[in-house]
């Protein structure tokens, strides 16, 4: 089989190589000492090579997985790329709440974990160092048991940007906050 991943294989080789040798070293080592049994030291030597070897190369595959081949690969690369494309567009006053606020910050936004939305003593205190809110609507809340949802009951948003990722029909969305939603 074709082994076409980006992963460098030569590199895991030549990990594999110097494990080896360091082992062997070692053997050898061990085999000097047992005077008159060299042969059956050096075919000692030789079956282990073998058999490690015979097993890594079983593990390559695994090892060297294309990441386009892993399923949500695809859906967080277009997520990643959608938030460094977009992040311009968030006014610089404003604090993003996300899942992954370091996509955030590494674009020179201001972002914390999604759950202090719900902290109503750090919004007493956000409020008072930031102008506006987003909600990063991204990867993680297209997930089971995400959290994402509760913010869009509680808060009226509008969109500043969004981007649909058609394999799965999932529209990430960047969402700033403009009031509360009348609760009964």
């Amino acid at each position: 089989m074709k082994n076409d991943s980006h992963i460098n294989v030569k590199t895991i080789a030549i990990a594999a190589i110097t494990g080896l040798v360091t082992i062997l070293l070692w053997m050898i080592e061990a085999f000097k000492r047992l005077k008159g049994m060299r042969a059956i030291g050096i075919a000692a030597i030789a079956i282990i090579v073998v058999i490690v070897l015979y097993a890594f190369s079983l593990q390559i595959n695994e090892l060297a997985i294309k990441p386009s081949n892993i399923a949500q690969a695809g859906a967080a690369r277009f997520y990643e790329s959608f938030v460094y494309n977009s992040s311009n567009l968030i006014p610089n006053d404003c604090l993003v709440f996300s899942y992954d606020p370091t996509l955030f910050n590494i674009n020179g936004k201001a972002s914390a974990q999604y759950y202090y939305i719900y902290n109503q003593s750090f919004m007493a205190t956000a409020k008072s160092e930031y102008s506006c809110f987003v909600i990063d609507y991204g990867y993680w809340c297209g997930t089971p048991g995400n959290i994402c949802g509760q913010a869009f009951t509680e808060y009226k948003t509008v969109p500043i940007a969004t981007a649909t990722y058609v394999p799965y029909n999932f529209t990430y969305g960047l969402y700033r906050i403009v009031g509360y939603n009348n609760t009964v």
